[in-house]
């Protein structure tokens, strides 16, 4: 429903009825008149409903003081309790009521509310409710007989007892009110801090699932790998926006901070980013755990490829060498090296020599890195990686599957290459056979491979 005027009455007419019948009252002087002549045209007109009226009641507006006469049917059906009450006992009874009631009202102005007061007490204790109930017949009837007959002895010794009664039930009912109140915003504020309680618990267990979730580590790893390398800001938010972040309430990072964890990455070797606090400090604290590890594992590859290239690994063909030199070169660190450098460190292989060289030809973080390599691996075996990309199982194939004599070789070859962890070992080894027999005959390899997984299942 609209809020239009109309509407405002329609809703509220009933209300608004209610409140206008008690800003009237009897006219205490002259509350009613009965009109001597039985022509209806010499009747005054009621000024509710304008019908002609013989008895004509007179109410007055409490607050302005105007005066109306109303017919008996508009009092009953308009004017409230208290007037219909008085009416009745007017007419009936002592034509002085009102006048007395007034006066009776003014040295004890509760008595209206204990007579008419509608809801009666409605949130008083239920215990206390025949009491009340037992008030309100008691006073109705000691004022009736008090109004009934006309007398100036107010009947204060009956009704001041009653005053007290009514305010003890008053006080009563406002304690269990505010009791009441109480116990609600008590509940209220439980349910408030059980539902954020819970909310917590909800984010905290998202947060959770997050943070172990594949998707997360791999979102980290995806960026740690593209601030690794220190890229310019534009290269690294190109990169940046190619990614697809893990879904999340609000996004973990986006292409303007990630710029400033690059900047700050390539300048100080760590990522904090104090200033942009928007951001989550786990996230910050991991992902700058997952970049210094990956940066420390690549730093370490390059430096046990330089020397497995030089010295550790066995290379069939003099190409081979030659483009993994070209390789470790796109590195950051291989920048400032050149292939003749590669070629004259691998002549050294005295290590007195590699050391007079070094002093000459590297910087001190080379020097350092290979001549602890050197101490470790006095016998210049293999530096074993511990970890292995699809890639390179396929170069490793290609590279010493042709000339390994037997399976065994090629599976020793590989044990000097690489160190997995155990169970991974194992199916990298059963890899290798597969690939190993499958190069001993010419065939359908797909469909040999088809009837030997069927094989395996039977």
């Amino acid at each position: 429903m609209k809020p239009t005027v109309r509407n405002l009455i329609l809703q509220e007419h009933a209300q608004w009825l209610s409140a206008c019948s008690h800003e009237w009252q009897l006219l205490a002087s002259l509350p009613y008149v009965v009109n001597p002549s039985e022509a209806r045209r010499e009747w005054h007109h009621c000024e509710l409903c304008h019908k002609p009226v013989r008895y004509e009641y007179h109410v007055q507006n409490k607050h302005n003081h105007r005066e109306l006469i109303v017919g008996s049917e508009c009092v009953k059906k308009f004017m409230n309790a208290e007037t219909r009450y008085l009416m009745v006992i007017t007419t009936e009874d002592n034509f002085y009521a009102v006048a007395q009631y007034q006066t009776l009202t003014t040295a004890i102005p509760v008595v209206p509310t204990i007579m008419f007061a509608q809801p009666w007490l409605p949130q008083l204790p239920s215990e206390q409710v025949p009491q009340a109930r037992q008030l309100r017949q008691t006073t109705t009837q000691t004022v009736t007989t008090y109004l009934r007959h006309k007398t100036k002895q107010l009947p204060l010794q009956e009704l001041k007892p009653a005053e007290q009664t009514y305010r003890r039930l008053a006080q009563a009912e406002q304690d269990a009110i505010t009791t009441a109140e109480e116990a609600a915003r008590a509940q209220l504020l439980k349910n408030q801090q059980q539902r954020q309680q819970q909310a917590a618990q909800t984010a905290e267990q998202a947060e959770q699932d997050l943070r172990q979730s594949a998707a997360y580590r791999h979102y980290l790893q995806q960026l740690a790998a593209i601030i690794v390398t220190r890229p310019d800001r534009a290269t690294a938010k190109q990169r940046f926006e190619q990614l697809s972040a893990p879904t999340t309430e609000r996004p973990l990072v986006n292409s303007y901070q990630f710029g400033q964890m690059v900047t700050e990455y390539r300048q100080t070797g760590q990522i904090q980013v104090r200033r942009l606090a928007m951001l989550d400090h786990q996230f910050v604290t991991e992902l700058n755990q997952v970049t210094q590890q990956l940066d420390e594992r690549q730093t370490t590859r390059f430096y046990d490829d330089v020397f497995n290239s030089c010295w550790g690994w066995r290379y069939h063909q003099q190409a081979t060498q030659r483009a993994d030199w070209e390789k470790l070169l796109t590195t950051r660190w291989g920048q400032p090296l050149s292939l003749t450098w590669f070629e004259q460190l691998s002549a050294q292989t005295d290590s007195q020599r590699v050391q007079a060289w070094l002093s000459q030809h590297a910087d001190a973080t080379m020097k350092r890195e290979l001549t602890q390599r050197l101490v470790q691996q006095s016998e210049r075996q293999p530096i074993a990686r511990t970890r292995m990309t699809r890639t390179e199982l396929r170069q490793f194939c290609r590279r010493e599957q042709p000339s390994a004599a037997t399976l065994a070789a090629f599976e020793a070859a590989f044990d000097r290459y690489y160190q997995l962890p155990a169970a991974q070992q194992a199916t990298t080894h059963e890899t290798l056979a597969y690939y190993y027999v499958a190069h001993q005959y010419q065939g359908d390899h797909q469909r040999a491979l088809q009837q030997l997984t069927w094989l395996l299942k039977s």
